[in-house]
């Protein structure tokens, strides 16, 4: 059918028109320039509302297949189009040539009606986020509303209503399907194509013992954690493994060299031989947002890594590929452990190694205290002995660090830094006194950022501590709480959403809290959460009680929506306040036909009828057709008073 300005088919064409424009913020937001300048022509030759001759719509057909290479280019191979990725966005580009193709010839036909809903179906490939959720039930209830208002042909608001109807129809089954039907679980598939996030930065694989580790103050959230448990651990063992560094060159901690022999190769669980004792095993589900790095964080000690990750010698966890998209996994720690008795020579050599004209003075401190005490515990208790009696400062922002040797400044002469400092002048000076150290760095999260059993993780949470070779074990030993006071500007910054806005810092956990568990249970419901879900129903009385009983409120609220829509709106103020009489009427054996009007109706039944009813006609007459609000409320008034007389 083609179309003309006069045409009947002129709000079919346009509601199309609005179903077009509906489903492309989402596809805006992947779509490439070339794509981008294409789809801006065909909205703006749309609404000029003319049609296109046949050659302008080969030229348009023509320009949108280079468009298309040109988006393509590059990915466009049979290497790539064998990920699903590169082959969803080809045939959403076909899709959206061809939508356009059929909305600039004003022409409608089955395919055109479901494009809308296709373009929503490929949307939901490259998304998994909250805002994202909240948009696709949008989307939805716009699409079956431009359907039902295209076929009822009524007004938008019946068509508003009868699409809220349904869809609150529908819902239950939904809710129903979606946590009962089973899930295929594919333990190494990742369906689905998440929006780019932006990277978040941390202390990883490198460490800088200078400017470059300032930076790293924001309140971005770097990971979420939610404990299996319930209960959070306590402040002192929240510290998150990243990196473990044992060189030392320049101002630069580096890892271990790839050459050197270690006793352990990287697996996924930490055997028992690995360990002298653990204790306070806790499990935990993890949301890490990208970090374009292979670490990934577990708590100290890791003892089981997600799928994909392994667990090396240092107990560093890391993930092939690196994490380039939000990852959420499951993990186990110790928080009570003892290990290291395997640790081979050639890595405590390493850990060892020390150049004393990196810092002439902390090298002739740690001869003086090697010489002094003979155990490994000893020296460790004298050097932290000899930070706590520097009266170290706490600082983000230290002046007058020689750069040249930091180490030395900082111990002696300014006294001032920040975790970095503290990590990297306690670590050589260990060394110096014969004791194997090494520099580990991740978060020590804060228990002020969790609410019930989830914790969030932010940047300026990034730090640095120290692990030092005692009695044939690692010892973790953190030298930044020697620090016996923190400068004003460091205070000001670490706690600048903390101290002007507690209340709407907490609130925002709460909301943070909220939407952890809603992409936990519904943006990634697994066959794993499944199956945890059922676990819970059967062996928990209580919960299967709460579950059951949330399901019913649940659809007794939408069953209730769904009544009050169903209700009938009076539109005539008059016959509203009319109505109760009507029906007491009705009762008496007396009911108005709909072929006849209020006054013919009042005549019929004041020729047999008890009550008075000539005043209630004139006020209904005045209170309609002279709008006057006195009538309308006398009329009110006078059939309350005929109702309580019955």
């Amino acid at each position: 059918m083609r179309y003309s300005p006069n045409s009947h088919s002129t709000k079919e064409l346009k509601l199309l028109d609005l179903a077009y424009l509906t489903v492309l913020p989402p596809i805006l937001l992947i779509t490439k320039l070339p794509m981008l300048i294409f789809m801006a022509t065909v909205v703006y030759l749309i609404y000029r509302d003319k049609r296109l001759s046949d050659k302008a719509i080969l030229g348009m057909t023509l320009w949108g297949l280079v468009a298309i290479a040109i988006s393509m280019f590059g990915s466009f191979n049979f290497a790539g189009l064998s990920r699903l990725k590169v082959f969803v966005e080809l045939i959403m580009y076909l899709l959206i040539l061809a939508v356009s193709l059929q909305r600039l010839t004003k022409e409608i036909n089955f395919y055109q009606i479901i494009s809308p809903i296709l373009l929503l179906a490929i949307s939901l490939f490259f998304f998994h986020t909250l805002p994202m959720l909240i948009y696709v039930i949008f989307e939805i209830f716009v699409l079956l509303w431009i359907i039902l208002a295209y076929r009822m042909q009524s007004s938008i608001e019946e068509s508003l209503k009868m699409t809220g109807m349904l869809f609150l129809l529908s819902l239950p089954w939904v809710i129903l399907l979606f946590i009962f039907f089973p899930r295929i679980s594919f333990e190494h598939a990742s369906y689905g194509f998440k929006n780019e996030e932006v990277a978040k930065e941390g202390y990883d694989g490198k460490m800088y013992a200078n400017e470059k580790a300032v930076g790293l103050l924001s309140d971005r959230i770097v990971f979420e954690v939610g404990f299996n448990s319930g209960k959070i651990p306590p402040s002192s063992k929240l510290y998150f493994r990243g990196s473990v560094l044992y060189i030392k060159k320049g101002k630069e901690w580096k890892p271990m060299p790839i050459g050197v022999l270690r006793r352990y190769r990287p697996a996924r669980y930490v055997t028992p031989n690995r360990y002298d004792y653990i204790k306070d095993i806790v499990s935990y589900r993890v949301s890490l947002y990208p970090t374009k790095k292979r670490w990934i964080y577990l708590l100290d000690l890791p003892i089981e890594a997600p799928t994909g990750a392994v667990i090396d010698s240092d107990f560093s966890v890391t993930l092939k590929g690196g994490v380039n998209e939000p990852v959420i996994y499951d993990a186990g720690s110790a928080l009570e452990y003892k290990y290291g008795r395997g640790t081979l020579k050639n890595v405590l050599d390493v850990a060892l190694g020390a150049d004393s004209k990196m810092a002439p003075r902390c090298a002739k401190l740690g001869a003086k205290i090697a010489k002094k005490y003979k155990s490994a515990s000893q020296r460790v208790k004298a050097i932290l002995k000899f930070f706590l009696d520097q009266n170290l400062m706490y600082s983000l922002r230290p002046k007058g660090l020689d750069p040249k040797n930091t180490t030395d400044s900082f111990l002696f002469d300014v006294k001032q830094g920040y975790c970095v400092h503290f990590a990297d002048s306690f670590a050589l000076l260990c060394r110096f006194a014969k004791v194997p150290s090494r520099v580990v760095t991740g978060y020590k999260a804060k228990p002020k950022n969790s609410v019930k059993n989830y914790l969030a993780v932010k940047e300026k949470d990034a730090h640095a501590w120290v692990e030092v070779y005692i009695d044939n074990s690692w010892v973790r030993v953190d030298p930044t709480a020697t620090a016996k006071k923190m400068d004003t500007l460091s205070m000001n910054i670490i706690n600048q959403t903390d101290t002007i806005k507690d209340k709407a810092s907490k609130i925002n956990l709460y909301l943070l809290y909220i939407k952890y568990k809603v992409e936990a249970w519904i943006l990634y419901y697994s066959h794993f959460r499944q199956m945890q879900l059922y676990e819970n129903i059967k062996n928990s009385p209580r919960f299967a009680l709460v579950f059951v009983s949330t399901l019913i409120v649940l659809f007794g609220i939408f069953v209730l929506f769904y009544l009050y829509l169903k209700k009938e709106r009076c539109t005539d103020k008059a016959l509203c306040i009319l109505a109760p009489l009507l029906k007491r009427l009705e009762k008496e054996g007396y009911k108005k036909e709909t072929f006849e009007s209020i006054s013919s109706f009042f005549n019929r039944y004041s020729k047999d009828g008890e009550i008075d009813i000539k005043s209630i006609d004139r006020l209904y007459h005045e209170c309609k057709y002279k709008e006057s609000k006195d009538a309308c409320y006398k009329l009110k008034n006078e059939i309350k008073r005929i109702k309580k007389s019955v």
